[in-house]
């Protein structure tokens, strides 16, 4: 049935283009959305602002700006003095801990006996690899570990074991042992204190340390298992935090909390620091067209970018000059006194954050404005800009890129419903190779894509966190490149999923999904085996004991017993496949041998196991049966050609005496025409039965190899012209003409030249009593290397049914009526002949074209 034109190959092709187009077309339009955040959401919003200050994004922008701003301001107190940055600054650890994201009060002294200079702490963090709040390690090594003594009042003194080793080696300090015939020594403690993981109880005979005097020194030590950190920086008017902590009673006890408040206090002091960098100089005057103040109105301070409004004096007439410089807001403590020319902002939202951030309730002002002419390129110009140009296109183009997603799943559909259950190469894949091979040939390239530019994975982050302020972190000028690559990247995508998706169709069409997947070939093989289970079993339990004794041997990890485990065990495998890889030689070797034609061969039992020595068994027998049926038939075959031989000796004596009497009465002279043809055709069946026997004797000598063969060289060309010379007159007769091609130079072969001249002179009379009447017979010779090809061709008289091996059989004629006088043996003995002579004998058939190659072996001289 015609194929309908919706359903041709040249139609779902055209639709699978048009899907890599519409798929193009929907991640550009997609990846220059993203591009541009600002004029998305606005479409999104549903707000349809005219112009970029009306839009909820730069009110949002705002509101981040604001906290930014205010945690600035907020840090500024802790990192000045006198409105200068001043490293000098004393922090008290203890004190910033209880003070800090409360209202900003540090007193600039050591109040607690544990305190850094404010430069020794931000160098401090900013030389750190910090993670978290997880800052302790042991990287001095052992002989850096700490170990805690307690005085009998119940307080502490810590030292490093160095040190504390070096006091024992002295003499300075000795354990105290109750019973020395515990088993406990010195050495063992120092060992086990060394260790970091000596803890004194009360099964030991240790009771605690004494000075040179002997006097009672601590009645306890034990290795210090709290947090520490290799100190980089020294504490004020202190070598160490363990000795402020041995010296100073409000730290005796408390080296955790020491650790834990300083590695707080740097990790915190390191983001606060970020903040105020940030604050001095991401909203320089001069780089920004923004413009905060903040006023302390308690104490009198102020807080801006700007220099000329730093007088607090001139407040009112500074808050009159941001009113006109374009979109500002003023906030303070009541919302009635809030002001703002920005639509659509919410008053108490953005009081509260100040409040919240600033950490005042009451007493304060704050104001900020935007220079709508945005007469510095910032962010915001940046965003302005892009408003203005491409807000007239982003509505189209998000239809664009909806439409074209629409397109491709309706079109998919289609495809989906016109493919057919047809496999190509590709969905005759094992069901999970070709997923993993679809799926690795889109990740491979993909990931190296992503990761190589990191183009595409840096605007879709921007696009998410839409808090950038600067044109170069958007990357404005380099959007066509990352939508060139977003559009070969999807087009890429879409050959991979339909190649595979379309594949799964059609095997869930085939029926083939579950039939070629490799669960169910896994599936099937357990059936197998546990069908088969004892012909396997052992295989089965040599793999599980190898895999068991890997195992051990690799959850054990440096275990000598289970690695000499593994190491036997994979001796006995490797015996094991040894022995049975030699087994398989033997007996592929012994039916070779058999199949070669040495019947007698025996494989030897010997190292094979109890399967294969079955099997070897039993091939022997084959062997021994196959002896024994060539024996008979070779039997047979002698009886056979015996018989002939004999039958055909006793034929021709009779059959002389038959032709001698007809020879006789044919002289005699009668004048009966009838007598006259009765005598023509006992002669003429007479010597068709003399000749028919002479070829049953010779076919039987040929076939059973009693004749002898003597070689010399012959030039062929000279031999086939005799043979057609011969056959001249015969060929006449049959109205055949021949259309001989032969070499000019001469063409030696060795062979026996009167077996050669019978194989020509039966192929030459084949074609003369066979070969329609009326045509051609073409003899050709020619050579190919060192090959003699001699070939003759006629058109056959009769049809030819049957092939060409059976033509070359005993007693099988071309003429199936038996009509004509051929035996049927000419081509069979032809074939021998030729074979014993080295050549080789072909026939072709093609229709009634009949044609006979013999080929033999050139001499060259």
């Amino acid at each position: 049935m015609k194929q309908r034109w919706y359903r041709s190959r040249l139609t779902k092709g055209l639709l699978i283009i048009l899907e890599h187009v519409l798929v193009v077309a929907a991640a550009v339009s997609i990846l220059w959305a993203m591009s541009y955040p600002t004029l998305v959401s606005e479409v999104f919003s549903g707000s349809g602002a005219k112009e970029y200050e009306d839009t909820d994004i730069f009110k949002n922008r705002l509101m981040d700006l604001n906290c930014e701003i205010m945690n600035g301001i907020r840090v500024q107190e802790l990192f000045e003095s006198d409105g200068a940055y001043n490293p000098q600054k004393i922090i008290d650890i203890q004190e910033y801990a209880q003070t800090y994201g409360e209202e900003i009060r540090f007193p600039n002294e050591n109040v607690h006996g544990l305190a850094y200079t404010l430069g020794d702490l931000i160098a401090w963090g900013e030389n750190r690899d910090f993670v978290g709040n997880d800052l302790y390690t042991d990287e001095g090594g052992l002989e850096d570990k700490i170990i805690v003594c307690r005085r009998p009042d119940k307080t502490f003194h810590y030292y490093y074991y160095s040190e504390f080793k070096k006091l024992i080696n002295t003499g300075e300090l000795r354990f105290v042992i109750a019973n020395d015939d515990s088993g406990i020594s010195e050495d063992d403690i120092l060992a086990e204190l060394r260790a970091g993981n000596f803890t004194n109880n009360s099964e030991t005979a240790f009771k605690g340390l004494q000075d040179i005097e002997g006097k009672i020194v601590y009645i306890d030590c034990w290795s210090y298992d709290g947090g520490w950190m290799e100190e980089k920086y020294k504490p004020i008017d202190a070598e160490s935090i363990m000795q402020v902590a041995n010296d100073n009673p409000e730290w005796n006890g408390r080296l955790n909390n020491a650790y834990a408040m300083l590695n707080n206090t740097i990790y915190s002091l390191r983001d606060a620091y970020s903040s105020y960098v940030w604050m001095e100089n991401g909203y320089k005057e001069g780089d920004t067209n923004l413009t905060y103040l903040y006023v302390d109105t308690e104490n009198g301070r102020v807080y801006t970018n700007r220099n000329e409004f730093r007088d607090y004096g001139k407040l009112r007439e500074n808050l009159e000059k941001l009113r006109k410089a374009g979109k500002y807001a003023i906030i303070e403590p009541e919302l009635k006194d809030f002001e703002s020319n920005i639509e659509g902002i919410k008053a108490s939202l953005w009081r509260d954050s100040i409040k919240y951030v600033g950490a005042k309730e009451t007493g304060f002002i704050y104001a900020i404005s935007v220079d709508t002419d945005y007469p510095i390129k910032d962010g915001l110009h940046s965003e302005a800009h892009e408003f203005e140009k491409y807000s007239p296109f982003v509505r189209g183009v998000l239809i664009l890129g909806i439409s074209s997603a629409l397109l491709f799943v309706g079109i998919l559909i289609w495809l989906t419903a016109a493919a057919e259950a047809k496999l190509n190469w590709f969905d005759r894949w094992k069901t999970e190779l070709a997923a993993a091979a679809v799926v690795l040939a889109w990740a491979v390239p993909v990931i190296v894509i992503i990761y190589g530019s990191g183009s595409l994975l840096a605007v879709a982050s921007r696009s998410i966190s839409q808090l950038t302020y600067y044109e170069t972190d958007y990357g404005y000028t380099s959007a066509s490149g990352t939508l060139a690559a977003g559009g070969m990247l999807a087009a890429y995508t879409c050959a991979m999923f339909l190649m595979g998706y379309l594949s799964l169709v059609r095997r869930i069409k085939a029926k083939s999904l579950w039939k070629d997947s490799l669960l169910r070939s896994m599936i099937c093989f357990t059936r197998r085996a546990f069908a088969n289970i004892h012909a396997v079993w052992k295989a089965v339990a040599i793999f599980a004991m190898f895999v068991f004794v890997h195992w051990i041997a690799v959850l054990s990890n440096s275990n000598r017993y289970a690695m000499f485990l593994m190491l036997a065990g994979e001796l006995v495998v490797f015996i094991y496949m040894v022995r049975q890889a030699s087994g398989r030689q033997k007996i592929d070797i012994g039916v070779d041998r058999i199949a070669g034609g040495e019947v007698d061969y025996k494989i030897p039992l010997e190292g094979l196991g109890d399967e294969q020595k079955n099997i070897a068994e039993k091939i022997n027998s084959i062997g021994q049966g196959l002896d024994a049926a060539l024996e008979e038939s070779i039997k047979s075959e002698r009886l056979k050609t015996d018989l002939i031989t004999n039958v055909s000796h006793d034929i021709k004596t009779p059959l002389t005496s038959i032709i001698n009497y007809v020879n006789l009465l044919k002289q005699e002279k009668f004048d009966d025409p009838k007598i006259l043809r009765y005598l023509d055709i006992l002669d003429e069946k007479s010597q068709r039965l003399k000749t028919l026997t002479e070829d049953v004797v010779e076919a039987s000598k040929v076939s059973s190899g009693n004749i002898t063969l003597e070689y010399m060289n012959i030039n062929l060309v000279e031999i086939i012209q005799q043979t057609s010379g011969e056959f001249e007159e015969k060929f006449t007769a049959n109205e055949l003409t021949e259309v001989m091609s032969l070499p000019e130079h001469e063409v030696i072969i060795r062979a026996d030249g009167r077996r050669l001249w019978r194989v020509l002179a039966n192929i030459y009379n084949n074609a003369a009593k066979y070969a329609m009447k009326g045509t051609r017979v073409y003899a050709d010779l020619y050579t190919i290397g060192d090959a003699a090809v001699f070939s003759l061709k006629n058109v056959s008289d009769q049809p030819l049914n049957i092939s060409a091996d059976e033509l070359t059989e005993r007693f099988i004629r071309g003429d199936i009526s038996r009509g004509t006088e051929g035996s049927g043996l000419g081509l069979s003995i032809a074939k021998t002949l030729t074979q014993m002579q080295g050549g080789n004998f072909e026939l072709y058939l093609d229709g009634d074209l009949f044609r006979v190659t013999i080929t033999f072996p050139k001499v060259n001289i």
